[in-house]
């Protein structure tokens, strides 16, 4: 676990997730395009210092775990979806903190709003 204290971080914007996702059966028969903003907290100095990928985080395998999660299963919630992607972020990584910002946009609200977003934070 990386040293708590740090204000180091990594910010991947608009990453695009297709989950099978609604509340309503109808949404979650095909993938719908949802976005994210993670962002990880961690000691970077020593990737820093050595300008090695070893010793940071491999952005790439972060997002192929996101991308794992949104696709392992159907999910109802918003809520539901950005606790597990911040959760696997947090066990799997070498961070002290991650936060993720995941957008909808509901088919059903489409005249109404440009989406709905949850915002999640894990230490």
């Amino acid at each position: 676990m990386a040293r708590k204290g740090r204000d180091d971080r990594i910010t991947l914007a608009s990453v695009k997730l297709h989950p099978r996702i609604g509340v309503a059966l109808e949404e979650r028969i095909n993938p719908q395009e949802c976005e994210a903003d993670l962002t990880i907290w961690g000691n970077f100095e020593a990737a820093a210092a050595t300008d090695s990928i070893d010793k940071s985080i491999d952005y790439c395998r972060v997002l192929d775990e996101m991308h794992n999660v949104a696709g392992e299963r159907d999910y109802v919630l918003i809520e539901t979806l950005a606790y597990k992607i911040a959760r696997s972020i947090l066990e799997k990584f070498p961070i002290s903190r991650v936060k993720i910002s995941l957008r909808k946009r509901p088919a059903s609200l489409h005249n109404q709003i440009d989406f709905v977003e949850i915002e999640v934070e894990e230490e």
